[in-house]
């Protein structure tokens, strides 16, 4: 059961992560988002770490007719997550800037095109995988939030507030130093070459932002995901986005299941 609230937490906050990573201009810019694209990068291999069981069992069986569909469904999903989410990674190891500088390749327009689309191709992946699973999610969640008697657990309950609760000041702290500290270079860099002309010297014209603070570079073929660059705003955003894919697997499975189970009750009548 432990293992089951690892990867509950894991994902909870590799989604967080994700929807961040969605707009680059959140946070301290580009930094932060390569940085924590490698981050999810070893997350992904931790989930896989942890569900290796069944992703070797399900691999044995994947040809085997009596394997259950949602299964096999499953498991073709998880491919194609995998897939998206490793394109994702190289392609944007191939256009970084501050990570990887020496990788990048110069006027690489159809590698950005192509880190866009398969973040978003990701997006909607993610969107299905946690509908697949929302009925398995709500049922851990009801363990870790009720006792068996029944009653709430208070303590556990608290917890996951305060957690959630340090989450957010932390993305705010961390979201007005950056901010913080960026407008203090640009100021410091406005001052240098206002030296410069009263001394004489031409100052030279730099190329691309300075510092790394590529926010007001366009990413992925347009100025970000999202639009907004206020983190919670974003968060907020691409979670509805994925309720509106959730929800309707939920209960499109939910029906499929529905419909199996009306089948199989009829068996016996017919015959």
């Amino acid at each position: 059961m432990k293992k089951n609230y690892t990867k509950i937490v894991l994902d909870l906050l590799m989604a967080i992560t994700f929807v961040l990573l969605m707009n680059p201009r959140v946070l301290d810019g580009l930094p932060f988002h390569e940085i924590a694209g490698l981050i999810i990068g070893v997350a992904i291999l931790v989930h896989i770490g942890l569900n290796y069981r069944w992703v070797v069992n399900t691999t044995k069986r994947i040809l085997d007719p009596k394997l259950p569909k949602k299964t096999r469904f499953s498991y073709l999903l998880n491919i194609l997550l995998l897939i998206a989410m490793a394109a994702v990674i190289i392609t944007g190891i191939l256009i970084s800037k501050v990570v990887f500088p020496s990788f990048a390749i110069q006027g690489g327009h159809a590698l950005r095109e192509l880190h866009g689309l398969s973040a978003d191709a990701t997006l909607a992946f993610v969107g299905l995988h946690v509908g697949v699973h929302w009925q398995w999610i709500l049922t851990i969640c009801k363990k870790a939030f009720k006792s068996k008697e029944g009653k709430l657990r208070k303590g556990v309950i608290a917890s996951f507030v305060l957690s959630l609760a340090i989450l957010a000041g932390g993305i705010q702290w961390y979201s007005s130093t950056a901010t913080f500290s960026m407008g203090e270079f640009k100021q410091e860099q406005s001052g240098q070459t206002v030296n410069n002309g009263s001394n004489g010297n031409t100052s030279e014209t730099r190329q691309g932002p300075p510092n790394g603070d590529f926010r007001g570079e366009k990413f992925h073929g347009k100025e970000g995901h999202g639009g907004k660059s206020n983190p919670f705003l974003v968060v907020l955003n691409y979670f509805a986005i994925w309720a509106a894919i959730i929800i309707p697997t939920y209960y499109i499975e939910k029906r499929i299941l529905r419909k199996k189970r009306k089948s199989r009750q009829m068996e016996p009548k017919l015959s």
